[in-house]
Parts: C-alpha cells; sequence; structure tokens
C-alpha cells in the first residue's frame, strides 16, 4: 500500500472544536497517485451546491489554473466515461437512493450503515475552465483553499479530472511511470473549487482500516471533519480519513459525495 494519504484539511476553530481530521494536502498529491503539474492556489469559493477534487499531479510544469465552479443544468452525459461497477461487501447495502434524494430519517440515529463502495468511473468529468460545471459524475477532496472559510455545515470541494487503468496509462502516456500510481492518476489544471452545504445529499465515507463504506449524513460529515468524535455504530478505531470523493451533480446541485478509499 503506497503510504501516500489524500490532502490534508484544516479549518480554523469555528466553535470550540478544532478541525483535527486527517486528510491529504494538495501539495502532497504527488504522494497519493500521480499528476505532473503543480498545485492550484488558493481560491475564494463562490457559494454553489456542486463539487470535485483529488489525488496526483499532471505532466504540466505551468501553474494550474484554479476557477471558481459554479453549477448548469444537466447537459450532454456523453462527457461522462462509462463507471466500474465495484464488488460490493459482503453484507453490505447494495440498495442506493436516486440521486437528490433525501437519506432516510433513521439515518441521523443510525449513522455508518454499511453500504456498496462508490462506482469510480474509469475517467471522471472534465473541469470547465469557465468555471460551471454541468451534471455529471466527477472527482474531487475536501479543499483547504477557502477565503473566506465556508459557512458553517458547508465544505469545500476541489474538483480535478481523475483517469483509473487503461484510462490514466493512455492519457498520461508509459514514458514516466509515476504517472499512473496505484493505477490512477489526476489532472489539476484547471482545477474548480466549489463551496457545498451539506444536507440532503447521498454520503459515504471509507474506513481505512477495513476498506469498507458507511453512509452518514452530512451533520455527521460535518463533524467528523472538524475533529469531532465518530457517532455510535462507527466501525471499531475508525477516524476519518481525507480520501477524494466521487461527486455526482445532478439537476445542477450536488446530490451524492462517495469516498473512494485508495493506497
Amino acid at each position: 500500500m503506497n503510504p501516500a494519504r489524500m490532502m490534508s484539511t484544516t479549518y480554523p476553530n469555528r466553535s470550540k472544536r478544532g478541525f483535527a481530521a486527517v486528510v491529504c494536502s494538495v501539495a502532497l498529491l504527488s504522494a497519493c497517485g500521480s499528476d505532473k503539474g503543480s498545485s492550484g492556489a488558493a481560491t475564494t469559493p463562490a457559494t454553489a451546491t456542486t463539487s470535485t477534487a483529488a489525488p496526483q499531479p499532471t505532466t504540466a510544469a505551468t501553474e494550474p489554473t484554479v476557477t471558481i465552479a459554479t453549477v448548469v443544468s444537466p447537459t450532454d452525459a456523453s462527457t461522462e466515461s462509462p463507471a466500474t461497477e465495484p464488488t460490493p461487501t459482503a453484507g453490505a447495502d447494495t440498495t442506493e437512493p436516486t440521486s437528490g434524494s433525501t437519506p432516510s430519517s433513521a439515518a441521523s440515529a443510525d449513522e455508518f450503515k454499511e453500504v456498496a463502495p462508490p462506482k469510480v468511473p474509469t475517467t471522471s468529468a472534465p473541469i470547465a475552465a469557465s468555471g460551471t460545471q454541468p451534471d455529471g459524475v466527477y472527482y474531487a477532496t475536501v479543499a483547504d483553499n477557502g477565503d473566506p472559510l465556508p459557512a458553517d455545515g458547508a465544505v469545500v470541494l476541489e474538483f480535478v479530472q481523475l483517469f483509473r487503468g487503461d484510462d490514466c496509462t493512455a492519457h498520461f502516456g508509459t514514458a514516466d511511470t509515476d504517472s499512473c500510481v496505484n493505477d490512477y492518476g489526476v489532472v489539476k489544471d484547471p482545477t474548480a473549487a466549489v463551496e457545498v452545504p451539506l444536507g440532503s445529499q447521498y454520503i459515504t465515507v471509507s474506513d481505512a482500516a477495513t476498506q469498507k463504506s458507511y453512509q452518514v449524513t452530512g451533520t455527521e460529515l460535518y463533524g467528523l471533519l472538524h475533529g469531532d468524535a465518530p457517532a455510535a455504530g462507527a466501525p471499531d478505531g475508525y477516524t476519518y480519513t481525507g480520501f477524494g470523493y466521487v461527486v455526482t451533480v445532478a439537476g445542477g446541485k450536488v446530490t451524492r459525495m462517495e469516498q473512494w478509499w485508495t493506497p
């Protein structure tokens, strides 16, 4: 297992609780995956309801263009590559809610319900340099570049484009063996920072120790990101880890945030 982790997220103390979550830093993406580009500069995210960001440096040596993303109405879905269906964990709940649906009322009282891992596309939707992100399946990490910081109950997601497997090799080539470490790589030019209020999205987190996925509410994720102890029902020894997210934008809103375990 590559010891690298995703980006480190640190928000200043909002209400007596520090942002102590263990997350990978954008500056350390080269250690998590493979992207040869330089990190994007911190930007002021526009309040929107969309997002996606991730690991690995790209081949360009120039400063990446960082844009403030917004969302538009559904567009041609042909920009998405077919998603690869992962094998569900034995005993996991494979029933998935309709995009945009509100988690069941029991979710708040039953956090950390084991579910199937995310369907990770071999190529995620490209990031629009204009800053407008149409509907699609993206890749993102929780960012630490909000200025001002996101509102209470919201997070900033940094979107980058992800390539996996043969798509990664086809995009980056084979000259640099670090381009697709652990079979994936990301392109960080351009990137898009998006502030996402956590509410009715379908949200999952991945347990670093077991690689299993668990459904949580937006309130629980927000607490975990700010250093709160996990709710009752969390796996033994669970600690939030900053893996990236497969982010679905539908109808101009972020409807799904599914954390993807990576080496």
